[in-house]
């Protein structure tokens, strides 16, 4: 009799702890369940906006393609625009509404519509992911130079831990002295071009031995000229 009465107690106290908090387990389970499925289809909603966005830049280098030598005309310039306008509102915090201002900022160049290429630029640096905005900023820095915002251009450029580009920072580094006539700096930008070069870099080896050689104070072309006779002499 004193466990059949036990038991009726335990299920009274069941009965009053689920009228008081069995709403609030209902709504948590509900809520969890919620938000797994709430969770899951956000991962797919932006993985459809993301194949969406991709599928935009890819339609604007197609209309951009044009023959070796050749410059896009005035009608793949406005189609170019209006997709890179349409990736910028409805997908800009995406890398490729970047990567779709780049596109727009080249096209600006072949133009020689500088400052609406510094535009898109500087729009693209804004949320750009670290390696992509190396490769803004260098960009970025040669159409300022190109403005002829030297100084600011190499001020872009300085302190800056470019990683696999830092050859070829040297190197714009080294393009923006010999714009301001500073071959010394020039000279010791691309000797630092030259020494940071990889393998990756090994095609514009040439060139950069071309531009050496531009910048290459005397004293060391005739040091070097007099090591080259003596070697010869010795053979």
């Amino acid at each position: 009799m004193a466990e059949h009465l036990s038991d009726e107690e335990q299920l009274e106290n069941l009965k009053r702890w689920w009228k008081e908090n069995g709403l609030f387990t209902i709504a948590a389970i509900v809520l969890c369940i919620g938000g797994y499925f709430g969770w899951d289809n956000w991962k797919a909603n932006q993985q459809q906006k993301m194949e969406t966005a991709s599928e935009l830049y890819q339609q604007m280098m197609e209309v951009a393609i044009v023959e070796p030598g050749q410059k896009a005309n005035d009608t793949q310039h406005r189609l170019v625009n209006e997709l890179a306008t349409q990736l910028k509102e409805e997908f800009g915090s995406s890398q490729y509404a970047r990567y779709g201002a780049l596109l727009v900022a080249k096209l600006a160049v072949e133009k020689n519509d500088l400052d609406a290429a510094a535009e898109q630029l500087r729009w693209a640096l804004d949320d750009a992911d670290e390696g992509l905005s190396l490769v803004i900023k260098l960009r970025l820095a040669k159409v300022e130079a190109s403005r002829d915002n030297i100084d600011l251009a190499i001020s872009m450029l300085n302190g800056i831990d470019a990683q696999t580009l830092s050859s070829a920072y040297a190197e714009a580094r080294g393009d923006f002295y010999l714009m301001k006539g500073d071959k010394v700096a020039a000279y010791e930008a691309y000797k630092q071009a030259s020494e940071l070069a990889t393998d990756i870099d090994s095609r514009v080896a040439p060139v950069l031995e071309l531009k050496l050689n531009q910048v290459t104070p005397v004293s060391e072309s005739v040091q070097g000229s007099s090591s080259q006779n003596s070697s010869e002499g010795d053979a």
